[in-house]
């Protein structure tokens, strides 16, 4: 009966064991999948930018247009004067805005990408520490079972010296 016992909890131990074995697996696969999430992100912002810097450059060319549309109608030569200068602070106002749109997308890219690398590691500690969990848990059941087995161990070697002892006394009555 107390065999099976043991038996049954080593069953146990071991399904405790895959279950963790499961569980880490599904830890790391969850973290693969955050991160593949967030660098599809990253990738997603830096198709935006460039979307975006074509926007400015048409938008650019189209002020450029009808800024010499106009001169030309006031007749105004566009390649001297304050007409040169307008359009040159239009382009520097176009580098300004493009440079501030780089370093903010680079900087969402880097932190996307620093949160996908943060979600593997996340997953491996999390797939680390199930299955520590579990190796403790088996540990303290071993442990558990260690003692109760030398309790018993105790118990039976009391139980063969009494009877040891009576033995002996039985002996030393019939001689």
């Amino acid at each position: 009966m107390q065999l099976i016992g043991v038996l049954a909890q080593v069953a146990a131990i071991r399904a405790s064991q895959d279950a963790a074995q499961q569980a880490a697996v599904a830890h790391e696969q969850s973290g693969k999948d955050q991160a593949r999430a967030y660098k599809e992100q990253a990738e997603q912002s830096e198709s935006a930018a460039k979307d975006r810097e074509l926007e400015r450059l048409v938008k650019l060319r189209k002020v450029k247009s009808a800024q010499r549309a106009y001169w030309a109608g006031a007749g105004i030569d566009s390649a001297t004067g304050s007409p040169t200068t307008i359009a040159s602070r239009s382009y520097q106002m176009f580098e300004l805005d493009q440079g501030a749109d780089l370093i903010n997308t680079r900087s969402q890219i880097r932190s996307l990408n620093n949160s996908a690398d943060a979600a593997i590691r996340m997953g491996r500690i999390k797939a680390k520490h199930s299955l520590l969990t579990s190796r403790v848990r088996t540990l303290s059941s071993v442990s558990q079972m260690a003692n109760r087995i030398k309790a018993k161990h105790s118990l039976l070697t009391s139980r063969v010296r009494t009877l040891s002892s009576v033995s002996q006394m039985a002996n030393t009555w019939n001689t």
